[in-house]
């Protein structure tokens, strides 16, 4: 993630993990039964959405990705609607019908940052998905997030998320993780 607030070192209470694991478990629950409406009003207007395709590089060659290089996703909030949008027309061959998909996000931890709105938060996710009656494709990823706080109720900013797996095999990815 780029232009991120900084850790602070302060640990985050338990009243505030537990608010985090609840809004991401609400977030996957909403993903799973297709209440893609829903999920946007857990996002920021300003959402930095963006899983970056994986390299395979040796360890003296690693790089960080950037904004710039491939990603499955690097979207914005009008990119989300607009898939979203596409979902709900019925003329999404990929979706009709529905894929099936079950979220399982673990290894919570939530950092402080220097603005007390704001939260850097690590998961990992692991996503099945069951497409058709006889496809079946698992996901696991490694998600960084900066959550915040709006009026008084936590919304997603932004979402990195570096996948385990270097080569799809899916037909498509209209599936969020």
């Amino acid at each position: 993630m780029t232009n991120e607030t900084t850790s602070n070192n302060k640990v985050a209470s338990l009243e505030l993990i537990n608010e985090v694991q609840q809004f991401l478990y609400r977030e996957a629950r909403h993903h799973d039964n297709e209440e893609f409406r829903e999920w946007l009003t857990m996002l920021t207007e300003d959402i930095h959405y963006w899983m970056p395709y994986r390299y395979q590089r040796y360890r003296k060659n690693e790089k960080e990705p950037t904004i710039y290089d491939t990603a499955y996703y690097n979207d914005d909030m009008e990119c989300l609607v607009k898939r979203i949008i596409r979902t709900e027309t019925g003329t999404c061959w990929s979706e009709d019908p529905a894929t099936r998909s079950a979220h399982v996000v673990t290894n919570i931890e939530v950092e402080l940052t220097d603005n007390p709105n704001e939260f850097r938060v690590y998961s990992l996710v692991t996503v099945h998905r069951n497409i058709n009656e006889d496809e079946e494709h698992t996901m696991l990823g490694h998600r960084t997030d900066l959550i915040r706080r709006v009026d008084g109720v936590l919304k997603l900013a932004k979402r990195k998320i570096i996948l385990d797996q270097n080569i799809f095999k899916n037909k498509s990815l209209n599936v969020y993780l």
